[in-house]
């Protein structure tokens, strides 16, 4: 029987004026342990890695995903992501800047990467992000 543990997310808000950055999950995608949720639009973002802070494993999830360098890091918070039989606290980042060229480094896992203004979302927003989404916005009083 598989031990019942919480793990450590992380998602990272790119922020480039009113626009964010969102990958599109692929639709044969494997499970890697995460929440599952195929074919919706994703913060880059992982898992943080045992001996690296969590700025250190949002700034090596984003240039894993999406070739940017990110900096001016801030902790936004974190909520619980349930499924069953997987249970994520996910750290909520947001990098207010960014540089280097957009590239779509994992295509198995996101096969597209794309801008989108804040108030022009898809509908299909991964849950963890979609939560992110709701609470800055509702900070932000967008």
């Amino acid at each position: 029987m598989e031990e019942k543990v919480v793990r450590l997310g992380i998602g990272v808000m790119i922020l480039d004026g009113d626009k964010i950055l969102l990958g599109h999950r692929a639709k044969k995608r494997a499970d890697t342990g995460g929440i599952f949720e195929p074919d919706s639009w994703t913060f880059p973002g992982g898992k943080q890695e045992f001996g690296e802070t969590f700025y250190e494993g949002a700034k090596r999830e984003v240039k894993e995903e999406t070739n940017l360098d990110i900096s001016d890091l801030e902790l936004f918070g974190a909520e619980d992501d349930v499924q069953p039989n997987k249970h994520y606290v996910t750290l909520h980042i947001i990098a207010r800047s960014h540089s280097g060229e957009l590239k779509t480094m994992e295509p198995e896992k996101e096969d597209e990467w794309r801008w989108f203004q804040l108030n022009d979302l898809p509908d299909n927003v991964y849950t963890p992000s979609k939560k992110f989404i709701d609470n800055y916005l509702k900070k932000e009083g967008i």
